[in-house]
């Protein structure tokens, strides 16, 4: 189901206030993490180790990744650098025999983890509208790089994810590799006060049943409690820095730079 144009311009403009003003440094975290997610899917492991990109040049490929995502995010789906580089991501991926189940759980990945992130650490949960802005972009997108039967709603592809995670998540020697080429790139995105266990911090933003696909033994407690403090002070300290620039923003003034 393609969303109506007026629609999607409107998905599109909410989404970009997301990704480059409201959350943006958690949306980027998020996506991180959604990629991650990935790793899990024994189909998908295998396509990622195949290239070699993301376990021998692994920053390059993720910068590569990243500003593909982002300028569809500034631009839009639709016109000439929007068409553009979805594109690029279809060249991408062309090479590849990829199921239309691992394609769907890909997209939810980067719909749905990012969102997640963002309630759980950003400086304010994402209200429902953000949340609809998300899907209704990464609808588009599906049906713009071929993806078939996305759910429309995104509390229904919610639930297909949470399905697909439980058939599919399995542990690999891949997925152990690819965790470990990326582990220090999520590292670098923990809160700085973390110092020296910033490695076992990004181990502990990992849920249970991914840690298990990816091989990752639980951190120890006072280093999953570090982590998940840092985080909560680090939201803290968002919600008052927001709250001091709109107390010197004239009434009306957009957020977006």
């Amino acid at each position: 189901m393609t969303p109506p144009p007026t629609a999607l311009r409107q998905a599109e403009e909410i989404y970009r206030r997301v990704a480059f003003d409201t959350f943006a440094q958690d949306l980027k975290m998020g996506l991180n993490l959604g990629f991650c997610r990935t790793f899990a899917v024994p189909e998908i492991a295998r396509v990622l180790t195949a290239t070699g990109r993301m376990t021998r040049h692994t920053r390059a490929r993720a910068k590569a990744t990243g500003e593909l995502m982002y300028r569809m995010f500034r631009h839009g789906l639709d016109g000439e650098e929007g068409e553009r580089t979805v594109t690029a991501l279809k060249c991408l991926h062309a090479p590849w025999a990829i199921s239309d189940d691992a394609y769907r759980y890909v997209l939810a990945c980067f719909d749905l983890a990012p969102m997640r992130w963002c309630a759980a650490y950003a400086w304010r949960a994402p209200t429902d509208a953000e949340r609809d802005a998300s899907h209704t972009f990464y609808l588009a997108l599906a049906e713009r790089m071929g993806i078939p039967d996305v759910p429309p709603d995104r509390r229904e592809f919610e639930a297909w994810t949470e399905d697909f995670e439980r058939a599919h998540f399995t542990f690999t020697p891949e997925a152990h590799v690819l965790w470990a080429a990326t582990r220090d790139l999520l590292a670098g995105r923990v809160p700085g006060v973390l110092g020296p266990l910033a490695g076992s911090a990004a181990d502990s933003l990992l849920d249970e049943g991914l840690r298990r696909a990816l091989g990752v033994g639980r951190p120890a407690m006072p280093v999953r409690a570090a982590t998940h403090a840092a985080l909560r002070l680090r939201a803290a300290t968002g919600r008052a820095r927001r709250r001091i620039r709109g107390s010197h923003r004239p009434a009306g003034m957009s957020m977006v730079q």
